[in-house]
């Protein structure tokens, strides 16, 4: 057992001493072609090569990166856009947000070189936008000079001189003067092409002051300064000091290389500075080095080369908007389908809720009907039970009524009187003395606010207009009426006839008793 686990820890060395071997090697080859980039610009792409063949993955990254930087600086922005294009892709996976602007910034400066503002505008915004969220003060400075650089090139001078200004106003709480140097230089040559020369030799010397009083060394700030001087005295016409400002940006050439494209520019303004001064022997010099330099780049053939990298990179780019667009479409569809589904699921439910109310409120009114219906019979069958009570009530007291004529009768031909009295006398007792009362209690059990509202319309009513009324309400022929009152049933229709001009009915053809329902 032992013995197994001591080749397994001897396996896992070997692997991790390999690994740490191409690390170390990935490393040399960086470096080395970082040490030999100025001299030999094929030599250091050579070792990025083999580099490139041994960097371990987690290492992938920073190789992008240092290789980027190495290919910028010796001009070979055909390359370096290249391997820009594959950073992008790994840090938009990873989602590195401070690598991409890193990468962002790279393009910005690559297409700034390459005479593309349009593009390094993009980018250099993208990179903004990044130092802004950061607070970075340092990267808001170069995005905004980078910016104004950009719209210069353009001829867009108002938006150049907002971006310089704007990156100007944050020195008053931030000290760099590197950076300051920069921003003043940049706004001196702004200020020259807008042909306000005082105000350029003001920014550029004010540039330059900074450098010397901050004993700068910045091998690119410097260079920036003395060529921007240089170029403005040159297009002033001052011999003297175009030569010395020229000669000067030759120190900070020399110590890079003698193959980029700052050392033609340099060139060029030296070469102008010669024939100011009528020096055309240096200025002949001159101009065959400025000849040989550009022939070594390699413009026109590495122009080719950047514009098929470029198409392809705008491609990539094109291809991924468009892939985010289709998921921004088939987001807004989800979201539309489910919006969509939600209102059908509330409607539903509001129809449903709307139907049980409606059966609820269809139940109420059913049930309140059958109550009224209820209740309408109940009343009905209390008025037909009074009616009748009322009638056989006075059929029983017309047999008493009779019954007690007949036995007056007998009393006077009969001697027994006192018996014939006691009979009489609880006949009359059996009699009701009133039976108009009980049938108007009975009455008002049923309709308790007839007669009041009956008084409130019509005041002039007697108390028999009153009861012809009652009965008339409750439906009573002619023939029961005048049973009820023990009158004949002409008598009756008389007092209707009366009873109709008494309720203003007279000249109407509304019924009678339909008119009374109301009360």
């Amino acid at each position: 057992m032992k013995r197994k686990l001591f080749f397994v820890f001897i396996f896992f060395n070997l692997i991790n001493f390999y690994n740490a071997q191409d690390k170390n090697l990935y490393a040399a080859f960086i470096d080395s072609a970082n040490t030999i980039k100025y001299k030999n610009g094929e030599k250091a792409s050579l070792y990025i090569q083999k580099a490139k063949k041994m960097v371990p993955e987690k290492n992938l990254e920073d190789f992008y990166l240092k290789t980027i930087q190495i290919y910028i600086d010796i001009n070979h922005f055909d390359e370096a856009l290249e391997y820009c294009t594959q950073a992008h892709n790994i840090f938009s996976e990873k989602k590195d947000l401070e690598k991409l602007a890193k990468v962002n910034s790279f393009f910005a400066f690559i297409y700034a070189q390459l005479n593309d503002p349009q593009r390094a505008i993009k980018y250099y915004k993208i990179t903004l936008g990044f130092y802004q969220k950061k607070n970075d003060k340092a990267g808001i400075i170069k995005s905004l000079n980078n910016l104004g650089n950009a719209y210069f090139t353009i001829s867009k001078y108002d938006s150049s001189q907002y971006y310089f200004q704007k990156s100007q106003v944050i020195f008053k709480d931030y000290n760099n003067p590197t950076l300051k140097a920069f921003v003043m230089s940049n706004l001196g040559k702004l200020f020259f092409s807008k042909k306000e020369y005082t105000q350029s030799e003001k920014y550029l010397l004010e540039a330059k002051n900074i450098l010397e009083q901050n004993n700068i060394s910045d091998t690119d700030a410097n260079y920036n300064v003395l060529y921007n001087l240089a170029t403005f005295y040159i297009k002033r016409n001052d011999p003297v000091k175009a030569l010395l400002y020229a000669k000067k940006t030759g120190d900070f050439v020399q110590t890079k290389s003698s193959v980029d494209f700052d050392n033609i520019r340099y060139l060029d303004n030296l070469y102008n500075a010669y024939l100011l001064n009528d020096d055309y022997k240096n200025a002949a010099v001159t101009f065959k080095r400025y000849d040989s330099i550009r022939e070594m780049l390699n413009i026109e053939e590495k122009a080719v080369n950047v514009e098929r990298i470029k198409a392809q990179h705008e491609y990539e780019l094109k291809q991924k908007v468009n892939g985010l667009k289709q998921e921004k479409r088939n987001l807004v569809y989800i979201i539309i389908l489910v919006v969509f589904l939600l209102i059908v699921v509330i409607c539903i439910l509001y129809t449903i809720n709307y139907r049980n109310k409606t059966e609820a409120l269809n139940l109420e009114k059913k049930l309140i009907e059958a109550r009224e219906k209820e209740l309408e019979f109940d009343n009905h069958m209390k008025e037909k039970l009074l009616v009748y009570q009322s009638m056989e009530q006075q059929k029983v007291d017309s047999i008493f009524k009779s019954i007690l004529e007949k036995v007056n009768a007998l009393k006077i031909k009969y001697q027994h009187a006192e018996e014939i009295s006691e009979i009489i006398n609880e006949i009359k007792i059996s009699v009701k003395p009133n039976t108009w009362e009980d049938f108007e209690y009975h009455f008002l059990q049923i309709h308790e606010s007839f007669y009041k509202n009956l008084e409130q319309k019509h005041p002039n009513l007697t108390n028999y207009d009153k009861r012809l009324a009652a009965m008339l309400k409750l439906r009573l022929s002619t023939k029961e009426i005048s049973n009820l009152l023990n009158v004949t049933p002409k008598t009756i229709e008389n007092s209707r006839t009366r009873l109709r001009k008494k309720l203003d009915l007279t000249n109407t053809k509304e019924d009678l008793s339909k008119y009374l329902d109301d009360f």
